[in-house]
């Protein structure tokens, strides 16, 4: 399995490295296959990933104490800093957008894709169950999921994404993948980062699909809900 998730990772680090050449992609109207791949994101954290939150949290409260009345929400207030650490990014990139973002924000905001795509790595061969099924049907929609992160983080830095800022998060897939090859890591610290990831991948699909001026096609991203929904199901 190992060989093969090695060729799906750098399947899923081609994503940054090759969104540049298709142009279209940033044009508006939103092209239909971004919110196709919004539905489809939102779908993996509903039907996937949110019941995974109960496995990881019980083992979580195994490892710490924590009050009782406490021990069904910790992984969730994790998952909503994620949501509000890239929330603020976000504010302060759309807050200097008259001009290019400033450098800082730039550093901040490619700092966290490294570890939201890191992880997303380290997840493939570590985090699902090893069968081929399970790690083709992760990198179908992560590879649609950072192709959405990879547009919008063109449209929100301009020049200054390239090259640097698609290498670095293309190299920090494959980084995530050799960390998970080489060890594992503690259940207490897996579990921070994917309640984290799990914030991020909401706040960044939320603020891809709802914005005005991204003007969002309704059916393609119904299409990509209802497709995810049923694979993750039935499969």
């Amino acid at each position: 399995m190992a060989i093969l998730t090695f060729f799906l990772v750098i399947l899923l680090a081609g994503v940054h490295l090759s969104v540049k050449y298709y142009s279209k992609l940033m044009e508006q109207p939103r092209k239909p296959i971004l919110s196709f791949a919004g539905g489809a994101s939102i779908a993996y954290v509903i039907v996937h990933l949110l019941p995974e939150f109960q496995k990881v949290q019980e083992e979580f409260n195994k490892l710490i104490h924590i009050p009782k009345h406490y021990e069904d929400y910790s992984l969730y207030l994790v998952a909503t800093v994620g949501f509000i650490v890239f929330y603020s990014i976000n504010h302060f990139v759309k807050a200097s957008e008259q001009n290019s973002p400033h450098l800082s924000v730039f550093i901040y905001h490619i700092g966290a894709f490294v570890l939201y795509n890191s992880f997303i790595g380290y997840y493939l061969i570590k985090g699902l169950k090893q069968e081929p099924k399970t790690v083709v049907i992760f990198t179908a929609v992560f590879t649609l999921h950072l192709m959405i992160n990879d547009v919008g983080l063109r449209l929100d830095h301009k020049k200054r994404y390239d090259p640097w800022g698609s290498l670095i998060l293309a190299v920090s897939v494959v980084g995530g993948w050799l960390l998970g090859f080489f060890i594992t890591l503690p259940t207490f610290i897996f579990a921070l980062w994917f309640s984290w990831l799990a914030g991020g991948i909401l706040l960044n699909t939320i603020k891809e699909e709802l914005p005005k001026e991204r003007k969002s096609k309704l059916l393609p991203f119904i299409l990509g809900v209802v497709a995810s929904s049923l694979l993750f199901i039935l499969i």
